[in-house]
């Protein structure tokens, strides 16, 4: 199986998702597996936890990406 490369245009279209979605069920499952002591803190914790790595997920995307989103955005005002 080949490697994805994250390129948008090669592997990526323009309707998919820079920043995944977190849902509840991400939560309940991060919190089960990895708190002994379940509260309003630890569960804010591993929210927080959570959307960082989907953000530095979207940075890496954005960074990886972003000459052909610029060439894509020129298209038609040239």
């Amino acid at each position: 199986m080949e490697e994805r490369k994250w390129v948008l245009g090669d592997d990526l279209a323009a309707c998919d998702n820079l920043l995944d979605g977190i849902t509840f069920e991400d939560v309940i499952l991060a919190v089960h597996c990895n708190c002994h002591v379940i509260s309003r803190e630890t569960v804010t914790k591993q929210f927080f936890e959570i959307l960082e790595q989907r953000l530095l997920d979207m940075n890496e995307l954005l960074n990886r990406n972003i000459d052909k989103i610029a060439e894509e955005a020129r298209k038609g005002r040239e």
